[in-house]
């Protein structure tokens, strides 16, 4: 299995919010082991809290269905609206195609049915990390790009004036008077 730690300097922050305790915490514990950094909401509201706050999340892991409160999708719009770079993966145990749909239109990165196995959200969490770095070499790899072409055009701009420059003195050079 690929680790994050192959990816990306330092630790991804991931966000699981779900109301069923031994499975949030479970999840906690499986991902802190694979190197993540991981942060835990019991609800809606818990998690929205927490994007308030102004916490930056990379992954957020949210149950669909927590009574009372803000369900998953409100946290998956607040996560989204937050930084539209956080990558949001939905839970359920009520999966329907409907709410599959749903996910995906406001945004989702994945959506999950319970009962799943940890290393699903492992798989797509590293699918995540991958992602993540690979946008970061295109952001990379344009600068780059970008200041390459700089030194072009001032090359090219270098070269204009060199060639005036032959051009004046071979004007010159002709139009002198010869002995």
């Amino acid at each position: 299995m690929v680790q994050v730690s192959e990816f990306l300097p330092g630790k991804t922050r991931l966000l699981i919010v779900d109301d069923d305790s031994d499975l949030r915490l479970t999840l906690c514990e499986y991902m802190e082991a694979r190197r993540f950094e991981v942060t835990s909401a019991k609800s809606g509201t818990e998690a929205i809290r927490l994007f308030e706050t102004g916490r930056r999340f990379d992954i957020v892991f949210t149950d669909l269905i927590m009574p009372p409160g803000p369900d998953g999708l409100e946290v998956l719009k607040v996560a989204r609206a937050r930084n539209p770079l956080c990558y949001v993966v939905v839970m359920t145990g009520f999966s329907s195609i409907e709410t599959a749909i749903e996910s995906i239109r406001f945004g989702a990165f994945d959506y999950l049915t319970k009962p799943f196995k940890l290393a699903e959200i492992e798989i797509v969490a590293n699918r995540i990390v991958e992602h993540l770095c690979l946008l970061e070499d295109n952001r990379n790899l344009t600068q780059k790009v970008a200041a390459i072409n700089d030194k072009f055009v001032s090359i090219d701009s270098r070269l204009e004036r060199i060639e005036s420059m032959v051009g004046r003195l071979s004007t010159i050079l002709v139009e002198a008077p010869k002995h």
